[in-house]
């Protein structure tokens, strides 16, 4: 019976020493699991916490028109967090050539309209002059490959509500700067730029269709002028228009910095609330 009871205590030890091994990998992938679970939640969580933190800088100094040098260094300190856990690999595969995409269903993606939140680019925040013939509205981007439209958004200035022939209030003329990006594998994440083209459009809530014509136009505004009139100039020729890393990008957020080194923070415009 002692030598019964002795084989089956030595097969049972026999049988832990084989299984060991086999539970511990099981628990050691279940922890690994776990682990980048908790990593991957971190990063979400944090992600939020420093766009949130981005946007509520960008609202307090108006798009960083009005930002100090602390403001500045402060979003530059957030950017540079955030650009440590941007998602996304290839943030410039939007803009290579069809021979080089690595897939058409590349999410997220740098297509689509964007509006400026944040910059500390000096050749954007001069256009908020305090007195100008335009008063300066939202800002944009149009990223259709390959092309990139730069809009700017001008309104009547409110101290030409009273004079003749300067529209309504509503009124509203877009000049879209058109340049042609490009990028590589080899160069992600950064895309250069060349210059092809100028669009100006406009759109005038008072002017009725029946009033239509060059003379109603000009009595009605620019903006009226240009609606029944929009110009669009874009030759054979390109020019180069410089370049831009992107830092960040999710479903979003986009942050660029240019070969300048300014910085430029866009939201992805939603569908029912596009401007352009």
């Amino acid at each position: 019976m002692r030598r019964e009871y002795s084989k089956l205590l030595a097969l049972s030890a026999v049988l832990l020493l084989v299984a060991s091994p086999c539970v511990s990998f099981q628990t050691s992938k279940l922890a690994t699991r776990t682990t980048s679970t908790k990593i991957a939640m971190t990063s979400s969580s944090e992600q939020q916490l420093l766009k949130d933190d981005l946007v509520a800088l960008a609202s307090s100094t108006r798009r960083g028109f009005s930002a100090s040098r602390k403001d500045r260094d402060k979003a530059k300190s957030i950017i540079n967090e955030l650009s440590k856990l941007s998602p996304t690999e290839e943030p410039a595969a939007a803009y290579y050539s069809d021979a080089q995409a690595t897939s058409d269903d590349i999410v997220p993606s740098l297509a689509g309209k964007w509006t400026l939140i944040y910059t500390d680019a000096p050749d954007i925040t001069s256009l908020d002059a305090p007195v100008s013939i335009q008063k300066l509205g939202r800002i944009g981007q149009e990223c259709d490959p390959p092309l990139i439209k730069n809009v700017i958004e001008w309104k009547r200035p409110s101290w030409a509500s009273s004079l003749p022939f300067s529209g309504d209030e509503d009124s509203r003329i877009l000049q879209k700067i058109v340049t042609e990006g490009a990028s590589t594998p080899a160069d992600n994440p950064t895309v250069d730029l060349k210059l092809v083209g100028l669009e100006i459009s406009g759109t005038n809530g008072s002017m009725e269709e029946s009033n239509s014509g060059l003379v109603n136009s000009l009595l009605n505004g620019p903006a009226a002028l240009f609606e029944q009139n929009p110009i669009k100039l874009q030759g054979p020729l390109k020019g180069p228009f410089g370049k831009f890393d992107i830092l960040y990008l999710d479903d979003e957020m986009r942050i660029t910095k240019t070969y300048q080194g300014y910085y430029t923070v866009n939201v992805r415009q939603e569908k029912e609330n596009e401007w352009f």
